[in-house]
């Protein structure tokens, strides 16, 4: 049998299939929105909220400078407009 070499993961990754049991729920039962106002969103919410936290503890920064996006352009598109005024 041949084994296939990906070499384009830049557009695409395999998923590992931990990752894709632990957000199972946030497919198919916990979806809403969770900057949305209304309780739908609560789980999502606070798994949100959770990571932020799982996530600054192990970089040593606080939770609140923390900031998800949807990909790589918002991400570059942010930290340029986001980025603090230099004063000489």
């Amino acid at each position: 049998m041949k084994q296939m070499i990906y070499l384009d993961n830049a557009a695409t990754t395999k998923t590992r299939p931990e990752v894709v049991e632990a957000m199972l729920p946030y497919f198919t039962e916990y979806y809403g929105n969770p900057s949305s106002v209304y309780g739908f969103s609560d789980e999502s919410k606070k798994a949100i909220s959770h990571a932020r936290e799982v996530i600054a503890d192990s970089l040593g920064v606080k939770a609140n400078e923390i900031y998800f996006t949807a990909g790589g352009s918002e991400s570059d598109n942010w930290a340029i407009k986001q980025q603090p005024k230099l004063t000489s």
